[in-house]
């Protein structure tokens, strides 16, 4: 009873932070229970996300979250010293907030049972998703595109980008101006302002390297650093994306009211599914986590550092292998092949490396078209993308032997026959005023004959090269802002494509080379990054940026559910999924530093789902 005791006194003490505080506890394991009650009528809250999060340096993961079932009961796994430190226990659901109410906590056996309470609330501005600040924005082609080309880096509306809006909006015209002069003139105030930011988000396109890159703001002149023609998105575009937000970003953020914004789909969670999320350096940037058959191990592509992280999740253990490379290297995307090995794009100095986790040694392949610019800016940057992969996410080589990457900086697929060193490149389909590198040449997907394979383009195609013929013998338009990004196969013989901008899964039948079906997301706004396609429970999994969300994409019925994520800003390039059904994947932010960096595990806790 001394440490219910210890436990209430910290329940008032909390109550400024919103979250139970956890005192020290014996040392042995103690499972935490409980369950999340309205304090509206004191009835349980269903599918509210209960989250203990754990002190910075502690072993293990950085925070644990599971949901609360249709009662508000909620139950954590056995976590051994998950409650030996102080620890922070909080519940959230959008259109609620936390409070606490004293005296809540109890000993039953050797576990600890807590009930959390929420409040009902009518503005969700401090919980709602970036995305929720665009629900009521126009829609069209014009919000595609500037979807697709801001979302690339970060989230839309990021709290820095509403903070810049709430500033265009104090500024203050001269005495005397009338109603509609006054107008006129805050519209050119909103539009100049916005300009001014998609120049800056032409610079920090550099920020894609490493800080010690040649290829950095540093080494290239402002004129250069602000030529459309060596950014992901074009002048024109550019200036579509300043007139929209001028015309339709919110003018006022501060609030944001309930009946603004939902997340439009039942659960894909229930009251197993565990969510846990691993701490990274604070200078991290972990694009990507993906698992490697025969190995208990996660691994991460950490493009700002010049290494590849491994991460134990039994204890939350990091250990860092830098790129066997004299220079700047940038890792990208990582993926590994069936015996184990992992493959390495990275998006600097032209290099792609495979990693052999056993003698954890790296062997590299330099792949640089001819026609580059010999100097530091993007002009001269081949920038290795992705690489070809199969239904399950592994790499994947031709009949031939061949792995294919996209080549963002001159939009060809280059080939790498490994065993010889052998490395090509070819053209790919060119769209009319646009540069190469404005094409933004992503995901690359090899058929299952191997015969093929299948690229996208952000900005405006999904095609398909014969590997035989080397030539482009299909190609499938989309609207401009569509976005058309990281693409997955399943064992069907259909293409799954992430329509970034649109907020939309197209599905293709690759025999056709025709759309099939378009799947509208609940949130039109999440900037859907990519998908993965899930052999075992027949579905797609959408990793979105946006939305601080996963959602589930039943392959038969069409059907979307959803998994909130317990993270703001919890932008996701990714998702990969282990052999025991696991989704896996990392937060992402461009700069580093600018949203939490964190590997994520997601055990979703579904019956019968084959081992």
């Amino acid at each position: 009873m001394a440490r219910a005791t210890r436990l209430a006194k910290s329940l008032a003490v909390a109550a400024a932070s919103a979250s139970l505080l956890l005192g020290s506890s014996p040392a042995h394991a103690a499972a935490l229970s409980g369950r999340v009650v309205s304090v509206a009528d004191g009835t349980g809250v269903a599918g509210a996300l209960v989250t203990l999060d754990l002190p910075a340096g502690a072993p293990g993961p950085a925070a644990i979250t599971v949901f609360s079932d249709a009662s508000g009961e909620f139950r954590f796994p056995d976590s051994p010293d998950a409650l030996g430190r102080d620890a922070t226990l909080t519940a959230a659901k959008l259109g609620y907030r936390h409070v606490v109410l004293g005296g809540s906590a109890q000993h039953a056996g050797a576990s600890l049972v807590t009930a959390l309470y929420l409040a009902p609330v009518a503005d969700i501005a401090s919980e709602a998703p970036a995305s929720a600040w665009l629900s009521r924005a126009p829609a069209g082609d014009a919000k595609n595109i500037t979807l697709a080309s801001c979302s690339s880096c970060h989230q839309l509306a990021s709290p820095r980008m509403r903070a810049y809006a709430a500033q265009i909006e104090a500024v203050r015209a001269g005495p005397g101006a009338d109603a509609a002069a006054l107008e006129q003139w805050r519209r050119i105030v909103r539009h100049e302002a916005w300009r001014t930011i998609v120049k800056y988000m032409r610079s920090l396109h550099y920020s894609v390297f490493p800080l010690e890159s040649a290829t950095n703001l540093d080494a290239v002149d402002w004129a250069t650093a602000q030529n459309a023609d060596y950014n992901f998105f074009s002048e024109r575009q550019g200036e579509i994306v300043a007139r929209y937000l001028a015309d339709h970003f919110p003018r006022e953020t501060a609030s944001l009211s309930h009946e603004a914004y939902a997340t439009g789909a039942p659960l894909a969670a229930g009251p197993r599914t565990v969510i846990r999320e691993f701490a990274f350096p604070p200078r991290a940037l972990v694009r990507e986590l993906v698992p490697a058959p025969g190995s208990p191990f996660l691994w991460g592509a950490d493009v700002k550092r010049n290494l590849i992280v491994r991460l134990d999740p039994r204890s939350g253990e990091l250990r860092e292998f830098p790129v066997e490379y004299a220079g700047s290297s940038g890792p990208h995307t990582i993926a590994p092949d069936d015996s184990g090995a992992l493959w390495v794009t990275m998006v600097d100095n032209d290099q792609f490396g495979r990693f052999d986790p056993k003698t954890e040694r790296w062997r590299l392949w330099t792949l640089r078209p001819s026609g580059l610019a010999n100097d530091a800016s993007l002009g001269g940057a081949a920038i290795v993308h992705d690489m070809s992969i199969d239904s399950r996410g592994h790499v994947a080589r031709d009949r031939a032997g061949n792995i294919w990457l996209t080549m963002v900086g001159t939009n060809q697929l280059g080939t790498l026959q490994p065993e010889t060193g052998d490395v090509a490149f070819y053209d790919t389909h060119r769209i009319e005023q646009l540069s190469p590198i404005n094409h933004l040449i992503y995901s690359a997907v090899l058929s299952a004959d191997r015969a093929q394979v299948w690229f996208s383009q952000v900005n405006g195609w999904v095609g398909c090269l014969d590997v035989r013929s080397k030539r482009v013998t299909q190609l499938v338009p989309f609207a401009e802002g569509e976005g058309p990004r990281r693409m997955a196969r399943d064992d069907e013989g259909h293409l799954w494509v992430a329509l970034f901008g649109a907020g939309r899964v197209a599905k293709i039948d690759m025999a056709t080379a025709r759309v099939v079906a378009k799947f509208d997301l609940p949130d039109r706004s999440a900037a859907p990054y990519a998908v993965t396609w899930d052999e075992r429970r027949r579905a797609v999994w959408v990793a979105n940026a946006n939305s601080d969300a996963i959602y589930r994409l039943d392959a038969k019925t069409g059907e979307i559910a959803v998994i909130p994520l317990p993270r703001r800003m919890a932008y996701l390039r990714q998702l990969a999924i282990d052999r025991d059904g696991r989704l896996i994947g990392s937060y992402g932010n461009y700069p580093e530093g600018s949203g939490p960096s964190l590997g994520v595990v997601i055990e979703l806790g579904d019956e019968g789902t084959p081992r």
